[in-house]
């Protein structure tokens, strides 16, 4: 649809990329409305894991008036390239960078704006750790109730990663970019799409029939809490699924946390039955509910007498729960985003950069940690995510 020029600002002093739509393109009005939806879209939105826009126009290419946008120049790799060409994400890692993918999209959700086209090429990792989606090329604005303002029977969107909804050419909704997003969430775990085939059409079927394989059929090391997130995510119906960016976002964080023993487990899978399978025919609740009684009886009686003596337990000696070990937080004042993720997961922690702001320590260099919460030499509890700001160089003089 359209090409991306590395450019300089000669005004600003600065690199950008520039998007113009294709010039053979131009004459079409569909492209030429999907480009400018791009344009309009991408400039509601102002945040650290969001492409930024800073200008748009148009201009006279080989006798064609093109589109074009000037967008933020970021420094780094896909996802898609992160999962086909480096060595394989890490479960932990995978799950910080599908969290970083959900605040964005709650972002522009709250802006009334579903992107429709979450894929790892839509997403990209700067060298300084932050994630950035881009590509708004297809987004729709949402109304109050959370339905796209569009027609219907238009099928839009990349085949592994497309909704059942989209598939069928339903009107979509917020939670159509969550089923996108576990779509990326089980490549990044399994270096795979939940559903391949040899056509866009034959994948889009299965979208819409088959039951995605759990994660951990790929990647045998991952916990089962990993399988019922993603699954939860690609649920068919869509209310089954998360229903918002932030509830999955807040999934993922107990997840990373280890608190998550208590996620609900997926829905379980219809039994496979053929014409010669034999069906039992219902039981007669009439025979059913004294045996039933009895059996719930006995076991509600021993979680009485465990229970009480549980209290009685509790009363005598009080009780202390397993505190998690407790490491100090280290110095990463100073340390690039890859070299604080090295650190921090020496020390038994995690790092996530919250922005980037002028640093107040003179000399620090563009890009690399200036700030950090807790400080340094804390005493924190193991898996904590120790919050960094990123240097965009010293503070401006006035």
């Amino acid at each position: 649809m359209a090409e991306v020029w590395l450019a300089y600002d000669l005004l600003l002093f600065r690199q950008v990329a520039v998007k113009t739509l294709r010039p053979e393109l131009a004459a079409d009005t569909e492209h030429w409305a999907r480009f400018r939806r791009e344009v309009v879209s991408a400039a509601l939105l102002g945040h650290p894991s969001v492409v930024a826009v800073y200008d748009a126009g148009e201009d006279t290419i080989d006798g064609h008036l093109v589109p074009y946008l000037v967008m933020e120049y970021v420094k780094g790799t896909t996802l898609l390239q992160l999962v086909r060409e480096a060595p394989v994400v890490g479960p932990e890692h995978a799950l910080e960078l599908t969290a970083d993918v959900l605040e964005a999209l709650d972002h522009a959700h709250r802006h009334g704006i579903v992107h429709r086209d979450i894929k790892p090429a839509n997403v990209m990792l700067s060298h300084e750790g932050t994630v950035k989606v881009m590509d708004f090329g297809i987004a729709r604005s949402v109304d109050r109730a959370g339905t796209t303002l569009t027609r219907t029977s238009v099928v839009v969107g990349t085949a592994e990663y497309l909704s059942p909804e989209q598939a069928r050419g339903e009107q979509v909704d917020i939670r159509t970019d969550l089923y996108s997003t576990g779509c990326l969430l089980y490549e990044l775990l399994t270096r795979r799409p939940p559903f391949t085939g040899d056509t866009p059409l034959a994948v889009a079927m299965k979208h819409l029939s088959e039951p995605p394989v759990p994660p951990s059929a790929h990647a045998p090391q991952l916990p089962a809490a990993y399988d019922t997130l993603v699954l939860r995510a690609l649920a068919k119906d869509r209310a089954d699924r998360y229903q918002s960016a932030e509830e999955m976002r807040e999934a993922i964080g107990k997840l990373l946390a280890g608190s998550d023993t208590a996620a609900p487990s997926a829905l379980p899978a219809p039994p496979a039955t053929d014409r010669h399978t034999r069906v039992p025919p219902p039981p007669d609740p009439r025979k059913e509910r004294p045996v039933r009684r009895r059996r719930i009886r006995r076991p509600l009686q021993a979680m009485a007498v465990l229970l009480g003596a549980a209290v009685c337990t509790y009363a005598i000696t009080g009780y202390h729960a397993p505190a998690r070990p407790r490491v100090a937080a280290p110095s990463l004042i100073g340390e690039t985003m890859t070299e604080a993720r090295s650190s921090a997961a020496a020390a038994g922690v995690r790092v996530q950069p919250i922005r980037h702001r002028a640093c107040p320590r003179p000399g620090t260099p563009v890009g690399r940690v200036c700030e950090q919460t807790p400080s340094p030499g804390s005493q924190v509890p193991g898996h904590t995510v120790l919050r960094v700001v990123l240097s965009q160089g010293a503070p401006r003089q006035r």
